[in-house]
């Protein structure tokens, strides 16, 4: 009898848990918690505190991205009803975010804190709202705000992600008009190709400027700095903006001008930039000279350094140009641009470290010939160069021949159209063949030196034709 009482009590205990388990994995425990919540909140008496995405000024707030960072790394984001999962930039990492129609509940210090998101008439999300009892908020709202803050900063640091802006066109997004994207380019300060002493100056003086909070304070001055990138196209300016966001570890806004309505829209999308960041315009000598834009010229300089550009701090602004020959002095002035920096187009010493990242070469045999063709006046891009390399990077050989063999016809075609200018001078002038060639020759166009250079160019590459077809069979 004992047996079969002590039976029946295990048997019930077992049906009991397995029935617990199954009702726990149903929707009844699920309404029962949450009928229990709902009487819960009509015992309490709660104080709401509502955290804006934008301010007063339509600033972004700090604020709402720092708990929107900490509400997607709490744990119970897992346990939400619904969450949105997003391939993060390494492709083996998923990230849970949680979704705008979810309410999120917190524990800090024995307390539960309510958070949810509040959406305005077009259904654009606008602020947070948090619902804490008001007989705990003196005890744990400061402390909790601190707490956001910390978690935020170690996210952040662990992060290390920098991102791209881009500013678009959205009448359906009011006026929150940036939207980022993970920034994956694979530059670093130390893979561009540069002399090496300027780029030891230019990390210097970005480690400099990250130090340098106090001075910039004590002196009166705004914490920014500008820089000013020329040179012909394909030489290296978008790559080297790229080493610089991955150096300093600072978010790229990269200003689209065409999609921005006017000078105030300008202001508009500066005020809603963040700290630690680069704002980056393309082609402004384009743009200026163009007049491609809605905005003017005082728009522009005010960007650069006027009021609203004050805004913010610890920012560097980059700004790129072909040629700043024909740019206004107001815009190059100190103050608006700090430092300027060339990209010329490659030359030998360029040529070197190209073969060596993209070929595996530190010397060959045709290195002397490509550095006599340099000598003699011909110059690629960067970009033309890597390009080459690039698509014959299986026969290091028959790479640098295509290089030798681009490098010449930019060579004939410079000595062309040098001797064509040359010709409409002296048509253009015809009191005396010799101010002609004097005039040309002040210009630093001599036509009989850049015969001589081409004839003794031509002699000396039929001379090494056939050396050349030897290296065909050496190294391919």
């Amino acid at each position: 009898m004992f047996l079969l009482n002590l039976t029946l009590v295990v048997f019930s205990k077992i049906f009991l848990c397995v029935v617990l388990r199954f009702l726990s994995r149903t929707s009844l425990i699920y309404s029962v918690k949450k009928l229990w919540r709902l009487l819960e909140d009509k015992c309490y008496v709660y104080q709401f505190y509502k955290v804006s995405k934008f301010n007063e000024n339509m600033q972004e707030n700090q604020l709402y991205r720092k708990v929107c960072t900490y509400l997607n790394s709490l744990p119970c984001v897992e346990d939400s009803d619904f969450v949105n999962l997003f391939s993060s930039s390494k492709s083996s990492e998923i990230s849970l975010i949680l979704d705008e129609n979810q309410t999120i509940v917190d524990k800090f210090l024995g307390a539960r804190v309510h958070w949810r998101f509040e959406s305005c008439e077009n259904n654009v999300v606008k602020s947070l709202i948090l619902k804490i009892r008001k007989n705990e908020k003196r005890r744990i709202l400061v402390p909790y705000l601190q707490h956001i803050h910390q978690v935020f900063d170690e996210t952040e640091q662990k992060r290390k992600e920098v991102r791209l802006f881009v500013n678009v066109e959205d009448e359906l997004q009011g006026n929150g008009r940036w939207r980022w994207t993970p920034f994956t380019h694979p530059a670093t300060m130390e893979t561009i190709v540069m002399d090496s002493d300027l780029k030891t100056r230019i990390k210097s003086d970005l480690e400099n400027f990250l130090k340098s909070k106090q001075y910039y304070h004590r002196v009166g001055r705004v914490w920014k700095r500008s820089y000013l990138l020329y040179g012909s196209a394909g030489t290296g300016k978008s790559t080297f903006i790229a080493a610089m966001a991955k150096f300093l570890n600072y978010d790229i806004y990269e200003f689209n001008l065409h999609k921005i309505a006017n000078d105030s829209d300008l202001k508009y999308l500066l005020l809603q930039t963040t700290t630690k960041s680069l704002l980056v315009i393309e082609d402004l000598d384009r743009l200026l000279e163009e007049k491609s834009t809605a905005l003017s010229e005082s728009g522009i300089l005010n960007f650069m350094d006027g009021i609203f550009s004050c805004c913010g701090e610890e920012r560097v602004m980059v700004f790129t140009v072909n040629s700043k020959e024909n740019i206004d002095a107001n815009i190059l002035r100190p103050g608006r641009i700090d430092v300027h920096i060339n990209f010329p187009l490659c030359d030998f010493s360029a040529f070197k470290s190209l073969a060596n990242s993209h070929l595996g070469l530190k010397d060959h045999k045709l290195f002397s010939q490509v550095e006599e063709i340099f000598q003699i006046g011909a110059s690629l891009s960067q970009a033309e160069i890597c390009e080459i390399m690039i698509s014959n990077r299986s026969s290091p050989s028959r790479a640098l021949k295509t290089v030798i063999s681009a490098l010449q016809s930019d060579l004939v075609s410079r000595v062309g159209r040098r001797l064509d200018r040359s010709e409409s001078s002296r048509a253009a002038n015809e009191s005396s063949e010799f101010g002609s060639f004097m005039k040309e020759g002040q210009n630093g166009i001599h036509p009989i030196k850049e015969i001589k250079n081409l004839y003794g160019f031509l002699r000396a590459r039929s001379c090494r034709k056939v050396s050349m077809d030897k290296f065909d069979v050496d190294f391919e």
